[in-house]
């Protein structure tokens, strides 16, 4: 069984990330900010690595000014989806990819080299990031042609302008994908300039989560602090650092029709996880943030469709398509629900066979009434 923790630096793939970050107009110094404020975190290894990641934001913003409109046109995130963006689709980006290219050249000629059915897949595939950040592949019929990926983006629940813009990126394939990759080519020069600090980065992950997982999977680690299950592939896991995507889990399993598992796992943790930022997303009374992360909750319970999703789930487990028929809602608009309950640990996620299935979390529920009862009434 393959068992992979990277200490190394794929620069592709943080480039693009780091695309992501100002396409969006973010800015590290609010992140930090804003994850004090509502964790109440001591958060000081997390200060010195936000000191570099700084630093390197600034860089690149000075080397990209002539370039600023077109980063935000291809890389500008719809809505809370970190993979919504026309960039990810005009290279075929999917941050679950296990990179094994070693410079934009070797990614072009790949690209290059797929068949139209091999395009036409691929491109299929990314736009459903678009809409679901935890994805459930039951009754998914595959685009081979570029009429279905056209009529599958046309029916999707995204603003008209976005799909016009998507729709010129798949049909000028060649002119988009040589701009973007041109935008990572440059990208790369700039974070190879950090190249030494970037590296120690790495290995400090590197013996960081050697140490924490003590020979465990971390999709077992994931399940036992993040109520998240999805299962451990029989052939292993490749953990690597997100370098730019910071305070981001994401995991990866690739599944055969019959739902048995096809590749190891592929996981990235965010490298600001470590001895002063927990991977828990749910809090206890005794974490000095608990009162910022009970005002979070309420806040999220106070909208009528998620109130609605944790009444559906508190008795039983119940998969994505079948609350958005419940409910009368897309599916997109149901997983952009449940990655907000998610990341506040108010509901349970395990996989079986092709399905995500999602139950509520009512030990989390219960505390955080507790406290406000403790609060509000004194009881």
């Amino acid at each position: 069984m393959l068992e992979t923790i990277g200490r190394e630096v794929n620069y592709i793939t943080e480039s693009v990330s780091l695309l992501r970050h100002l396409g969006q107009g973010g800015k590290y110094a609010e992140l930090k900010e804003s994850l004090n404020k509502k964790y109440a975190s001591p958060f000081q290894e997390g200060i010195r690595k936000f000191e570099l990641l700084e630093r390197i934001e600034e860089c690149a913003k000075k080397a990209f000014v002539k370039e600023k409109e077109e980063i935000r046109y291809y890389f500008e995130t719809q809505g809370d989806t970190r993979l919504s963006c026309a960039g990810n689709l005009a290279i075929l980006w999917d941050d679950s990819m296990d990179m094994s290219f070693q410079d934009t050249a070797e990614y072009g000629k790949y690209l290059d080299g797929l068949s139209q059915k091999e395009y036409c897949e691929k491109f299929w595939g990314c736009l459903q990031n678009f809409t679901e950040l935890i994805q459930d592949r039951e009754e998914r019929k595959k685009a081979e042609e570029p009429f279905e990926v056209i009529s599958y983006l046309m029916k999707m629940d995204i603003k008209e302008e976005e799909k016009w813009k998507i729709q010129k990126v798949f049909v000028d394939r060649k002119e988009h994908q040589a701009k973007v990759l041109a935008l990572v080519e440059k990208m790369v020069l700039v974070l190879k300039s950090f190249e030494k600090e970037l590296l120690e980065m790495a290995e400090q992950f590197y013996r960081y989560w050697t140490k924490e997982l003590g020979g465990k999977s971390p999709t077992a680690y994931i399940r036992k602090r993040a109520e998240i299950d999805m299962g451990d592939s029989p052939f292993g896991f490749h953990l690597y650092p997100s370098i730019f995507a910071p305070n981001v889990i994401s995991l990866h399993t690739e599944l055969e029709e019959d739902g048995t598992y096809k590749q190891p796992d592929i996981v990235k943790f965010g490298i600001l996880f470590g001895d002063d930022f927990d991977i828990r997303s749910s809090r206890t009374h005794e974490d000095a943030g608990y009162e910022n992360y009970v005002m979070q909750v309420l806040k999220l319970l106070g909208d009528k469709s998620k109130f609605e999703i944790l009444s559906y789930i508190r008795d039983k487990e119940a998969y994505g398509s079948e609350l958005a028929k419940h409910l009368n809602l897309t599916t997109a608009t149901v997983s952009h629900h449940m990655n907000a309950l998610l990341a506040a640990g108010l509901v349970e996620l395990k996989r079986a066979d092709n399905r995500i299935y999602y139950s509520a979390n009512k030990k989390a529920l219960e505390e955080v009434f507790a406290y406000s009862r403790k609060i509000l009434l004194g009881i």
